[in-house]
């Protein structure tokens, strides 16, 4: 493996530009050290050479074919649905977007699991957000929100400014003044364990947590006396400090009541900001999240899922599966994990991993990071370059999906 030099990792969403990549057995070895990081490009970097590039229902054919039979069944869809992104570029997305206007399709970044697949918390409410460099710079309080970015996003406390400098190994401000880290989980995770403070209570009460902590700012007394304790230490420390930050992700915003939640934490930061300055930092599940969503901003007006069947954009607000709730005959996966589909629906998957056996059809893409350069965005919407160290033939996703396009049009 020639030497890159500094590459970006897309392991997950943090996307760090300063790691450097060295082969370990049947893998790579990463500096700094990261397990995730280290996984996800081993993952990609050894591919059988004997792998087809393309199959169509389970048997191996040539690109060219697997997109003809895809072009066939897009071009006949009465509901097409596009969806994944999970390690899509900027780029891809881009070209995902335009195919989807072409099909009228409905865009959901991200997985079709959950109760509220298109939560429309933030076009709704809008967000207090923040890059990583403003919060490590300002806040004195940083509350993380039932996450554990010890394990999802390895370095996410190091890029915010906690970095492990006592003999007990709790984090330590990198610079002077106190800062405190707050972690709300009632599971025992490393995240937790680093805590300055730590609040419990089972996830089905954080609604009312949340509820409670909005009408004590506005100087209502809690109803739940156990609450109220957590809340009221929470809410003093908040009270004391010019900046403080909330960090939170898929437990708290998905699943069912996933979009009132969130909800309500963005409107507890909008109350908070009316005398300092709160801000939130979503976690997303994969590196290409951040980037499908503002492509979809850019181009449709709005972040979430998006119906383009009726000639214009329109949010999705759907409380069920949207693959079953919504009549989908062809489903479109870009760079994510397939969906259990219900029967009758044609899937087609790009993606630079395998994916099911039973797609209809199935074209291998380049890795974007691995295998194809690009960009992506990280978690709070800086956009970085992604590299290509072990470059390949494969194409990329947009490079496929603007092919796919053309012979729609044909």
């Amino acid at each position: 493996m020639p030497d890159p030099g500094p590459v970006t990792c897309a392991g997950c969403a943090l996307l760090c530009d300063d790691v450097t990549i060295e082969p370990s057995g049947d893998g790579v070895r990463l500096e700094p050290p990261c397990p995730l990081g280290a996984q996800w490009f081993s993952e990609r970097a050894r591919r059988p050479a004997s792998a087809p590039a393309a199959t169509i229902r389970g048997q191996a054919a040539g690109v060219e074919a697997a997109l003809n039979r895809a072009a066939e069944l897009l071009r006949g869809a009465r509901r097409p649905l596009i969806y994944g992104f999970d390690g899509a570029t900027v780029e891809d997305a881009r070209a995902a977007v335009a195919l989807a206007d072409r099909l009228g399709a409905l865009v959901v970044p991200g997985g079709l699991a959950g109760a509220w697949p298109g939560a429309p918390a933030l076009p709704l409410r809008g967000a207090s957000s923040a890059t990583l460099g403003e919060i490590r710079d300002r806040s004195q309080v940083v509350v993380i929100w039932r996450e554990d970015p010890l394990t999802s996003h390895p370095r996410l406390l190091e890029r915010l400014g906690f970095v492990d400098g006592s003999a007990d190994g709790s984090p330590r401000r990198a610079w002077r003044g106190t800062r405190t880290l707050v972690v709300l989980d009632d599971r025992d995770t490393a995240t937790a364990a680093r805590a300055d403070l730590r609040l419990r209570w089972a996830r089905e009460r954080d609604l009312e947590a949340l509820t409670c902590l909005r009408a004590m700012q506005r100087g209502v007394a809690a109803r739940s006396s156990d609450l109220g304790d957590a809340l009221g230490g929470l809410l003093e420390r908040l009270g004391e400090v010019p900046h403080a930050a909330f960090v939170y992700g898929p437990a708290l915003s998905s699943g069912a009541g996933g979009q009132r939640r969130a909800l309500a934490l963005h409107e507890l930061v909008r109350a908070l900001c009316g005398d300092r300055h709160v801000v939130t930092l979503a976690l997303p599940s994969a590196a290409g999240a951040t980037g499908a969503e503002d492509v979809l901003t850019w181009q449709t007006g709005y972040c979430g899922s998006v119906d383009l069947a009726g000639g214009h954009p329109e949010l999705v607000t759907a409380t069920r599966p949207l693959m079953a709730d919504e009549g989908v005959d062809v489903s479109l996966c870009i760079e994510g994990g397939l969906s259990p589909a219900p029967a009758g629906v044609a899937e087609i998957a790009l993606g630079s991993l395998p994916a099911r056996g039973d797609a209809e059809v199935s074209i291998h893409t380049a890795a974007a990071g691995v295998e194809a350069t690009g960009t992506a965005h990280r978690l709070d919407g800086v956009p970085l370059a992604l590299q290509a160290p072990l470059a390949r033939d494969a194409p990329s996703a947009a490079a496929l999906l603007a092919r796919l396009l053309a012979e729609i049009e044909r």
